[in-house]
């Protein structure tokens, strides 16, 4: 059941906040302040779990995933063009080819943060405090694809992509976190050697990754890199939400 729960709310409100996209036109002072809602989310859940978490197993290369991590998002953004930051690029040509480049950059990204998920269900059995981290982890993964969600959608839109062919890419990048949970958790079930360092290495890259994204998007969100009183409430207010969730 949590394992399921767990899936739905990886999934659920990423699709939903996509589909309203249809219906409402989510402003650009709207969407950077929710995407720094977010990237303060992931920042703070970074310094006050995710990094004690990976570093508290002892392994002393650790920090070297988390740097692979951190640059294997910059190599994404050279395919999805920094959509993940909620940075909408279209290009008006005569080509009118979907860019695969771009739909390769921010699946396989989701795909990535989705692994080190699945062991939530052994954490059902151990501390409180444990199953508190993951469902940290969790929340800080589906409010971070609700932004992206909504800015890949207008960006579909902008490129004049069908409304079913757009809800198709769209349901595709909702189930992408939820198929890296599930692909990590049938590593579980098969019992291969070494899971849990492999689930540990797949942390530190994630971490990495919420690094990458959360600072670039801290910064870039600002005009002329100077933040107004809201938009710094908002930063402030993601990380007091990182702190109390977990």
């Amino acid at each position: 059941m949590q394992l399921i729960f767990t899936l739905l709310l990886l999934f659920v409100p990423v699709l939903l906040c996509g589909l309203l996209v249809f219906r409402f036109k989510v402003s650009d002072n709207g969407l950077k302040l929710i995407l720094a809602f977010s990237a303060s989310y992931l920042l703070a859940l970074s310094f006050l779990h995710l990094l004690p978490e990976v570093f508290g197993k002892g392994d002393e290369h650790i920090g070297i995933f988390i740097l692979i991590g951190f640059f294997i998002q910059l190599f994404l953004d050279f395919f999805s063009t920094g959509i993940e930051h909620g940075h909408i690029h279209v290009h008006h040509h005569t080509n009118k080819k979907f860019p695969l480049a771009i739909l390769f950059g921010l699946y396989f990204h989701s795909f990535l943060e989705g692994l080190p998920i699945s062991d939530i269900v052994q954490a059902q059995h151990q501390e409180h405090s444990i199953l508190g981290f993951k469902n940290s982890l969790v929340v800080g993964l589906t409010l971070h694809n609700i932004p992206i969600s909504v800015a890949f959608v207008t960006m579909l839109q902008q490129m004049h992509v069908s409304k079913k062919n757009s809800i198709i890419y769209l349901v595709l990048f909702a189930a992408m976190a939820p198929l890296g949970s599930c692909f990590s958790g049938l590593l579980h079930v098969l019992g291969i050697s070494n899971i849990d360092y492999i689930i540990q290495i797949s942390l530190g890259i994630v971490v990495g990754i919420f690094l990458h994204i959360s600072t670039t998007i801290m910064f870039e969100s600002s005009n002329n890199h100077k933040y107004n009183f809201v938009k710094m409430a908002t930063i402030i207010a993601g990380s007091v939400v990182a702190y109390l969730i977990s």
